[in-house]
């Protein structure tokens, strides 16, 4: 709608001269569809990389035993980790046992005395994996989503509201050096839509 007073708005004539043109337009799609083409490409040629480990149960979770269990995690920080990304899930230790299901219950109570707290996916239940996500500082971000800290950062916070379980949950942790940053998010997208976390977005750091 054009404002009282002011010039009115007219889609440009293709006969003057234009600053943007389909045909511009059509070879930024091209472009796209190569990127894109090259990154199918470089995905099916990926090897899975190492896989660590960590696993603690929920009734366990308290700051000396969480930075314990995170002691080997990588900050990030160093100068040998600065071009590394990482993609990690985190699940119930306990396949078919039902956990995802219960901790939603629990995080939905939870959600009503904080808003920092990840999104519940019912749409994704039943699974046994809780989250999928990808970081730069996994200590960090572990240390967020199984702690009781990090007001204010979209989290698991297991330790605020999950303790009085004893089951356990299991974290993966890959590593990726120096891969593209397009390769790093289909990954973790790719697991978000195979495995179906109950918390959580889609592409969420």
């Amino acid at each position: 709608m054009n404002k009282p007073g002011g010039p009115p708005w007219r889609a440009a004539s293709f006969e003057e001269e234009a600053l943007f043109t389909p045909a511009e337009f059509a070879g930024a799609v091209t472009s796209a569809a190569a990127q894109l083409d090259a990154a199918r490409r470089a995905l099916q040629a990926l090897a899975c990389p190492a896989i660590t480990t960590l696993e603690i149960r929920l009734d366990e979770l308290d700051g000396h035993r969480i930075e314990a269990l995170l002691a080997g995690v990588p900050t990030g920080y160093r100068k040998d980790e600065r071009e590394d990304d990482h993609v990690y899930l985190i699940q119930a230790a306990a396949p078919g046992s039902g956990l995802a299901g219960e901790l939603a219950a629990q995080l939905a109570e939870a959600r009503k005395l904080g808003a920092d707290y990840s999104r519940l996916n019912p749409g994704n239940l039943p699974t046994d994996t809780l989250y999928v996500g990808r970081s730069k500082t996994p200590r960090a971000r572990l240390r967020q989503h199984l702690g009781a800290e990090g007001r204010g950062v979209f989290s698991l916070h297991l330790q605020r509201w999950a303790g009085g379980s004893r089951a356990a949950i299991r974290i993966s942790l890959m590593r990726f050096h120096r891969l593209d940053d397009l390769l790093v998010q289909a990954v973790e997208d790719g697991l978000w839509a195979s495995l179906r976390p109950a918390f959580g977005r889609k592409g969420e750091r």
